[in-house]
């Protein structure tokens, strides 16, 4: 028994030296002709390699870079952008404040607008929105599995505050062009201001002026406020007005800005927005630039026989850091300051206020350059 166990070990002894031997001669024989061996088992040399990658999906379309780090760690950056694609949405045009009686008055008013500014005018208007972020980003993809055709990634993305806009269709600036005349017809009517004014000659219309205050502004209806909206600077009047039987001269402050005894709009009021100067109906949508991301990835050959091309799949969130904000032309928030938004707008809305994260589904074929 003895002989067979001092057998065994001279045996183990001879085959670990051979082994040994044989290993050293690779390695020589390795560093005369040029090439580095390392005996390490799926050692990766920090950045070895670089591969580039087209990517396609949720964040856009981009390209990205990656360099190992070691066997378990690569790094990669890139940039990503959203094609301008428009998506139509559309909203009513409304008079007074009364949505029953709306449809009523502006049948009765269309022709009063169309011999005003020579267009029809369509009582439903159209916007286009579409979105507007890029990013540029910075991320680890780490391999700690046996299959490492899976990887975890974590990083960032940094990128564009606004995200998305939307603007009328040129198609319906007539309407809105009429919106906005008939407005300042009917504001001029509610301060007693003439309707027209040549030289220095005023013209006043009493019964048109009446007629004006009786149907009310036009507007659009785009939810109600969720809380009392205060005056963002003092209200002066322009000259000496009445308000519930008391007279206040030119001058007096009518409402003091961020009074919340005096709210310019109380919660559950209607939000009705008007065109802006311009004619025009505007939305942007903002988030932070700064954008955490965590994520999953599976990728492996594109080629059955090449190594050298690469396919895989990314899956993740990106943080947005806090609600994205919604903000119309006239500076209101319909994500945190206006609820039950209507339509398709209202579907957006909603979609930002329950999901504080981006979801992010890409594509990435990968490239080998060495």
């Amino acid at each position: 028994m003895r002989r067979h166990l001092l057998l065994l070990t001279v045996l183990t002894g001879l085959l670990t030296t051979v082994q040994a031997q044989n290993d050293s001669i690779t390695l020589a024989t390795s560093a005369l002709e040029g090439r580095i061996i390392d005996p390490t088992p799926g050692y990766v040399k920090p950045f070895s390699h670089l591969d580039v990658s087209l990517t396609t999906g949720s964040t856009g379309l981009g390209f990205d870079v990656s360099m190992p780090i070691n066997d378990l760690i690569s790094v990669r950056a890139g940039y990503a952008f959203m094609p301008h694609a428009s998506y139509l949405m559309h909203f009513g045009v409304e008079v007074g404040e009364d949505p029953q009686e709306s449809q009523r008055k502006f049948n009765k008013l269309a022709g009063l607008l169309e011999s005003l500014t020579g267009n029809q005018v369509d009582n439903v208007v159209a916007v286009e929105g579409r979105p507007t972020y890029w990013n540029w980003k910075l991320l680890a993809d780490v391999k700690p599995f046996r299959d490492k055709r899976w990887h975890l990634t974590a990083g960032f993305y940094l990128g564009s505050h606004e995200i998305a806009k939307a603007v009328n269709a040129i198609e319906d600036m007539p309407s809105l062009m009429a919106v906005g005349i008939y407005n300042s017809m009917y504001f001029r009517a509610l301060n007693g201001e003439p309707m027209l004014v040549v030289g220095e000659t005023e013209l006043y219309h009493p019964e048109l002026q009446q007629k004006l205050l009786d149907y009310g502004k036009m507007s659009i209806l785009m939810g109600e406020y969720t809380h009392d909206i205060p005056y963002k600077e003092d209200v002066v009047s322009t000259q000496g007005m009445f308000i519930d039987d008391v007279y206040y001269p030119a001058g007096s402050v009518l409402h003091k800005a961020n009074d919340p005894n005096d709210p310019q709009y109380r919660a559950g009021d209607y939000y009705r927005a008007v065109p802006d100067e311009n004619s025009m109906v505007k939305a942007w949508a903002y988030a932070n630039r700064f954008k955490p991301y965590l994520g999953f990835g599976y990728g492996g050959r594109l080629l059955k026989n090449d190594d050298s091309w690469q396919v895989s799949f990314d899956c993740g969130a990106m943080f947005w850091g806090g609600v994205p904000k919604v903000i119309t032309h006239d500076g209101t928030d319909l994500v945190n300051d206006v609820k039950n938004v209507p339509g398709l707008v209202g579907d957006y809305v909603d979609i930002v206020k329950n999901f504080k994260v981006f979801p992010v589904l890409n594509l990435r074929i990968t490239k080998r350059i060495f």
